[in-house]
């Protein structure tokens, strides 16, 4: 594969779209995006707004594809004070 083709398959990942980290469970991919806030009594937050995709076959092949360098392949989360979900099937 030559760097052009790693380049558009990878740039096709919905899952890497504007994430600040992506993991796998069991069950789904997810995208973290992560946001630094402080409070209005200046505490730091750290929010998190979490896509999960539901894992198929393809979806893992390009995830173990993007991240197969990673010491962990799966991951992990990013801790966050509060966080949002959106499932994609």
């Amino acid at each position: 594969m030559t760097f052009e083709q790693a380049k558009k398959k990878i740039t096709n990942m919905e899952f890497l779209h504007y994430a600040d980290n992506v993991y796998r469970t069991k069950e789904f991919i997810v995208r973290q995006r992560v946001t630094f806030c402080v409070d209005d009594e200046g505490n730091n937050l750290l929010l998190s707004e979490d896509t999960y995709f539901a894992r198929t076959p393809e979806r893992d092949a390009d995830f173990e594809f993007a991240f197969k360098l990673r010491k962990r392949l799966d991951g992990k989360r990013i801790r966050s004070a509060s966080y949002t979900r959106q499932y994609v099937d």
